[in-house]
């Protein structure tokens, strides 16, 4: 939602987030801010530097029946420290039992204040314009899936592996790469949610009215997602990748240089087009990107690796044996 006066705009962004481990809130907290800073909202991580906050949030958190009050009040504390982190205002934390949910359910609802932005029309959106990716991809659902199946994981991979996929939770806030990215010319940012980054994709060319001309080999992804999305035989590109965003640029690899020489990861994926085809190459390989389907990461709510899938995904990823 967004609504304008003459100065400025106030912008909304509502995030739910399933499942059981304590960081849930995390994840819907980190996805809402990022898409609140997209729109033009700033945060400041150091709060002790201004007294005045940067957006507020509330949340509500919808619990089944055998979850025990301590696992709530773990997602609560979390949730404070990270509002704390990024001078944000929790108005309100609310936790409910629901018989009706079978995981746990964050709903965050952030709103902002942001300066009036410049509408973007279809000349500044021409064809032609380079899309740089900026993040990996499916890095948050490999989060995600960690924290809730760590004990299934600890059978397959090595206590190191998995320390070091829990160290990229600190990238799923994406405020410090979103602000750099618009400083170096992007004039239009979006985040890579649910769906991943095929729906992100597909949903930005529907929004420019473009086609879209992308090369997969170029889409960063790290070798630790690449190992947990298989074994549970997940296809990462399309899976949450909260803390990456896409970004729209005149010259692509001026935006990607600068912002790896501040060690943000990006690369120029391609450019968009002047007709609606939305075109994903892998070396001599061409495919369409499809209309996005349901994020990957629900399948460990359906089944996982045991409801009858075939083996690999459906997606091949880039660098699979």
């Amino acid at each position: 939602m967004k609504l304008e006066t003459q100065t400025e705009q106030i912008i909304s962004e509502t995030v739910t987030v399933y499942g059981l481990s304590p960081q849930i809130g995390i994840h819907a907290l980190a996805q809402t801010v990022n898409a609140l800073a997209a729109q033009g909202a700033v945060f400041s991580v150091c709060p002790e530097t201004t007294t005045e906050t940067s957006a507020g949030v509330t949340v509500q958190i919808a619990c089944p029946e055998y979850i025990f009050k301590s696992r709530i009040h773990k997602i609560e504390k979390l949730l404070k420290k990270a509002c704390k982190k990024y001078n944000i205002n929790p108005d309100r934390i609310q936790a409910s039992v629901n018989p009706a949910v079978q995981v746990i359910a964050v709903t965050v609802t952030g709103i902002a204040k942001a300066p009036k932005e410049e509408t973007w029309n279809r000349e500044t959106a021409r064809a032609c314009k380079d899309i740089v990716f900026v993040g990996y991809a499916g890095m948050d659902g490999m989060l995600r899936i960690t924290e809730e199946k760590e004990q299934e994981l600890k059978t397959r991979f090595a206590p190191v592996f998995l320390k070091q996929v829990l160290s990229y939770e600190q990238h799923i806030f994406a405020l410090r790469e979103i602000e750099a990215a618009k400083a170096g010319g992007a004039f239009v940012v979006r985040q890579v949610a649910d769906g991943g980054i095929l729906a992100a994709l597909w949903n930005l060319a529907l929004e420019l009215e473009q086609g879209l001309d992308l090369d997969m080999k170029k889409i960063s992804i790290l070798q630790e997602t690449i190992e947990v999305c298989e074994h549970f035989r997940l296809n990462p590109y399309q899976m949450i990748s909260t803390g990456s965003f896409l970004a729209v640029t005149d010259n692509g690899e001026v935006l990607a240089d600068a912002l790896n020489n501040q060690g943000i990861t990006a690369a120029v994926i391609g450019h968009t087009t002047d007709n609606n085809d939305k075109i994903l190459r892998n070396g001599e390989e061409m495919r369409y990107i499809d209309r996005p389907a349901p994020d990957e990461i629900l399948k460990l709510y359906s089944g996982g690796m045991n409801d009858g899938r075939i083996k690999k995904a459906d997606t091949p990823v880039s660098g699979e044996a």
